[in-house]
């Protein structure tokens, strides 16, 4: 049998039409849902230096290492007086689909397959902000980025249309073992809720779990937060929490899986996800310097504790997070059909 294909989102060839054709073309099998490859960014962290009412802040940011450089509100200004004017996600989407759409017609990119927008959830913005004024801005953010994603989905066909949160709440808190602040289990789970919710019906939605490719792939990397994931034990309980909040279908959920996780103990948690058919699970076990009968051992230790999985890289294949040269990047692509295909 053939694995489906799932793209975290960062893909940094040249510019966002390399990126569609060649996943397409390499992957087009296998992958129902393509990225632009970020390539008009992915943080809001530019979004908020431009944004009126925000200034340059302490660099107190919830999750530093490695956020030092932050904003908050100038003097006199409240939340509720931001629009967040600047955000990036609409115009980069409708320029993004107005190529997507090109190459679609031209019969490069399949009939079936969808323009994925990834998105960082509203709290993962918050990373930007000044510790101390979260509490206030991260309402005001969530309502701001919720009204993008409605933009989005009014620009774009919805039967075209897909979109992935990411979630990047085990770093900056779940998984964090000493927090700056606390951010509740529960209340993290709401707002992951509301997301997939803002999301029309037409539009698949989906969540990629995030804790930082250096946590899954063991680079060592001085600066940034370490994240230790034995098993998957938190985050089958988060979208449980999720799921049992949320009013329309989650379409997939991506897992990273740390390199040197191979064995059952590691996955076995996933059993007890409270997901239909409409899920696909896809395992973000692809590193190309396993070689393929490793992975493909991999795989076979996680289908036998939760059945049929996708496949997919850790998280995103900019070098900063994979720690591959972009150079090769057409190998991993590759490697990523390879996998795909049937044994």
């Amino acid at each position: 049998m053939t694995r489906p294909v799932f793209l975290v989102g960062s893909v940094p060839f040249t510019d966002t039409e390399e990126v569609f054709r060649c996943c397409a073309t390499a992957l087009g099998k296998y992958a129902t849902r393509l990225p632009d490859g970020e390539r008009g960014g992915w943080l809001p962290g530019d979004d908020f230096r431009r944004t009126r009412g925000l200034i340059d802040g302490r660099g107190q940011s919830l999750l530093n290492p490695p956020i030092s450089q932050t904003v908050r509100l100038s003097e006199g200004t409240s939340a509720q007086d931001l629009a967040f004017e600047t955000l990036h996600y609409l115009p980069n989407a409708k320029a993004s689909y107005a190529v997507f759409s090109r190459l679609k017609q031209a019969g490069l990119i399949a009939a079936d397959t969808r323009y994925q927008v990834s998105i960082p959830s509203a709290f993962t913005g918050c990373i930007h902000f000044d510790h101390d004024q979260v509490r206030e801005l991260w309402p005001a953010y969530e309502a701001a980025l919720f009204r993008e994603v409605q933009r989005i989905m009014a620009a774009i066909p919805a039967d075209e249309l897909a979109i992935s949160w990411d979630v990047v709440d085990f770093g900056i808190s779940l998984a964090n073992p000493d927090p700056i602040d606390e951010y509740g289990f529960d209340e993290l789970a709401a707002a992951m809720a509301r997301a997939i919710d803002v999301v029309s019906p037409g539009v698949e939605c989906g969540l990629h779990f995030c804790y930082g490719g250096h946590n899954s792939n063991g680079m060592l990397r001085p600066g940034l937060n370490r994240r230790e994931i034995t098993d998957t034990e938190l985050m089958t309980q988060f979208f449980n929490a999720i799921r049992a909040r949320a009013s329309r279908p989650i379409n997939w959920l991506h897992v990273p899986v740390p390199r040197p996780r191979a064995e059952a103990e590691y996955f076995k948690p996933l059993s007890k996800l409270q997901r239909g058919p409409e899920t696909q699970l896809y395992l973000g076990l692809l590193h190309v310097d396993d070689g393929i009968e490793l992975t493909r051992h991999k795989v076979r230790v996680a289908e036998g504790c939760v059945g049929p999985v996708g496949v997919a890289a850790a998280c995103g294949l900019n070098p900063f997070v994979s720690g591959i040269p972009a150079t090769r990047l057409p190998e991993v692509i590759d490697y990523h059909r390879r996998v795909a295909e049937a044994e």
